[in-house]
């Protein structure tokens, strides 16, 4: 198990005689590390005036026009559940306005992303005289052209930000736009079409979103645009209509996936509900997941929510595939790990779900990802990055080797001939180094200090006030400091923990799931540092306060120390100079080796993680040369490490006579 680096937005907490009567310190901290003043005060929430946004005033005069002239109009929608509920809100709507109206979503595999000459052809032939772009149409300056040549007016409703050219629409709605004066520039695709209809409507207070609410939670949740301002108060009305909703396809899709639509959460929709919405458009169809959101048949909405579940279920099995892929191309090839980005790819490699593996593999290693399927000699793929690496720079840099790239700096896309691959890949090295001589790496963003006695009923439900969670407001993050591990008891097959722990004559009892007795890097009596999330949980009627432990190191564990010299080594392993004042630190010899080798032959086989095996042999050897013996020890065939589901396994192996130090690549480095 790795040892997080943790982010303290307050350590020193607020006095609660300072805030709110009744209001403990840590809660005010929170408060304070979220910049919000007053939590819960949407109860009177309005939202923002649509005629702010750019064009609108434009937009609304086309569509009018082309509803009350009945001329056929496209929706032109994406294949994401941002994409998948814009379209939704639209075509409902206007439908019932009584337009001439029809969508259509590219697929994923064939067509690919954003409005295209060949849609335009085939729109022209079916008579449409008018296109509305949702979540998408800002950068399709070209194909916007076409369409004007061929006598169909578009309207542009996109949050994507504009390029250096704006696409010559008949309005441009999006919230990006240089000079714009809408108060909140965050809004997903939904939202800026949900902001469209109530133009058209004439609704300055928000009161369709008793029509369209819970779809809108549903694509603000799902797009991962932060949780904040309008956002937050979008989604926490779009919730209290989710719970109620009458929808026959968000019920049967709830029903098929487990969700309980009377308690459910912003999280319910992140994990459970969005992520089947967006299945159809990676690997089925994504008309699947329009019908089943427009449909009003009961049977025909269960059919349709069992397909999608089922194509989930396929997603995780390609997922599965995947990686399994990766583990033996890492294990080839392991020198892959020590470049400061890690760019793989593979033949056939299902495209709708890299970008998901890419995520994870992010959190395994610590460094940004970019995965590429190989399909007829062409390479797409996804990319993911670590906060303070900019990934979508970095793809830019190698711009002359792509065909096509589009992002941020968290997450981009990207595609390029097959035969660009090994220099696409040292060209994104080639801009690590230069740019970031040492690389960022994933912290815990933690809130604040909590004490074991605060982890009460009442308190927990303080935290309500800062609700919905998910991107840009997530559930606050605790730091409990120097607990005693009391007890460590296994649940779930020996697959999760239950640990109770001690602090300050107080006791508390704390999950931690992925990590069974095997891999809890600490013993029993020893002190931790836990970053943990709080939550009521209900079992029988009854309430009790549920601590999930997301993070978990010994307390005074040297981090800072093993930062350093965990990035000082990997630069010997690239063929770099170490950084200044490291070399005397990662000189190494037979004796190094053997003070790994004795503890891994008492302790083998070894489970509870590199960080753990460093901390336990303490001032005998440091995190550097740790490394180092693993990797010496593995290349002379002394000990195997084998990784499944996220913990690396170390064995002994029988030895085959003497071993020859010199034979090993790594410690020919070293020396």
């Amino acid at each position: 198990m790795e040892f997080k680096p943790w982010r303290i937005a307050v350590p020193k907490r607020p006095d609660a005689a300072s805030g709110t009567a009744g209001q403990p310190g840590f809660f005010l901290a929170v408060q304070k590390a979220r910049g919000l003043e007053a939590a819960g005060g949407e109860e009177g929430f309005v939202p923002y005036d649509p005629m702010l946004l750019p064009d609108m005033d434009k937009a609304v005069e086309r569509v009018r026009r082309a509803v009350e002239e009945q001329e056929k109009i496209l929706i032109f929608g994406d294949y994401d559940c941002d994409g998948v509920t814009a379209t939704v809100i639209l075509y409902d709507y206007l439908e019932n306005a009584g337009a001439d109206v029809l969508y259509y979503i590219p697929e994923r595999e064939g067509e690919g992303y954003g409005l295209s000459q060949t849609v335009v052809d085939r729109m022209k032939e079916a008579g449409v005289r008018l296109i509305i772009t949702v979540d998408n149409g800002v950068t399709a300056v070209e194909e916007i052209a076409y369409a004007s040549e061929r006598g169909i007016d578009v309207v542009v409703t996109d949050h994507h930000k504009p390029g250096e050219t704006l696409p010559a629409a008949v309005a441009v709605v999006d919230p990006h736009r240089s000079g714009s004066e809408y108060p909140f520039p965050e809004l997903c695709g939904a939202g800026v079409a949900f902001k469209l209809i109530c133009a058209l409507e004439g609704d300055t207070e928000g009161m369709l979103l008793e029509h369209y609410g819970d779809l809108l939670a549903i694509g603000t949740v799902a797009d991962m645009v932060p949780l904040l301002d309008e956002n937050r108060g979008l989604v926490k009305a779009g919730l209290s209509l989710l719970r109620e909703s009458e929808n026959p396809g968000i019920r049967a899709l709830a029903d098929k996936a487990g969700v309980d639509l009377e308690t459910v959460t912003a999280e319910n929709i992140a994990y459970i509900l969005a992520p089947r919405l967006n299945v159809a458009g990676r690997i089925g169809s994504v008309d699947q997941a329009v019908e089943l959101l427009l449909c009003q048949d009961e049977d025909r909405a269960g059919e349709l929510a069992k397909e999608i579940c089922a194509l989930n279920d396929r997603r995780k099995e390609l997922e599965g595939e995947i990686i399994g892929d990766i583990q033996r191309l890492l294990e080839e090839r392991p020198s892959l790990l020590d470049r400061r980005v890690l760019v793989l790819s593979g033949e056939g490699w299902n495209r709708g779900v890299i970008g998901i593996i890419a995520a994870r593999l992010v959190e395994r290693y610590g460094k940004p990802c970019v995965l590429l399927s190989v399909i007829g000699g062409e390479a797409r793929g996804s990319a993911r990055s670590v906060e303070g690496f900019s990934i979508i720079d970095a793809i830019r840099s190698c711009s002359s080797l792509l065909t096509k790239h589009g992002g941020h700096p968290m997450a981009a896309g990207l595609s390029l001939d097959a035969g660009n691959l090994d220099a696409f890949s040292q060209e994104m090295e080639n801009y690590a180094r230069e740019h970031h001589p040492v690389m960022p790496v994933p912290t815990l963003a933690v809130d604040t200090i909590l004490k074991a006695a605060e982890v009460t009923l009442d308190n927990i439900r303080l935290l309500d006030q800062l609700e919905p969670f998910g991107c840009g407001n997530p559930q606050p993050v605790f730091a409990l400091v120097g607990a005693r591990v009391a007890k460590i008891v296994p649940m779930g097959n020996g697959n999760h923990l239950r640990l109770t722990l001690e602090q300050g004559g107080a006791s508390l009892t704390a999950v931690l799931f992925g990590a069974g007795p095997q891999a809890f890097p600490l013993e029993q009596g020893e002190l931790a540092d836990c970053g943990v999330v709080l939550s009521v949980n209900t079992y029988n009627g009854t309430e009790r306060p549920q601590v999930r432990v997301l993070s978990i190191r010994p307390h005074g564990f040297d981090m800072a120390g093993k930062l350093r010299l965990g990035s000082a080594y990997q630069a010997l392993r690239r063929g770099e100079a170490p950084p200044e004042g490291t070399r005397e630190e990662l000189a190494f010899g037979r004796e190094e080796l053997s003070v790994v080798f004795r503890w891994l032959r008492a302790h083998a086989p070894w489970q509870k993680g590199t960080d753990a095996l460093a901390h336990r042999l303490g001032k005998s050897s440091n995190y550097a040369r740790v490394l180092a013996a693993l990797d010496i020890l593995s290349e002379l065939g002394l000990i195997s490490r084998r990784t499944e589901r996220g913990i690396e396994t170390i064995q002994l192996l029988p030895a085959q006579g003497k071993a020859d130090l010199e034979t090993s690549p790594t410690y020919r480095i070293l020396q």
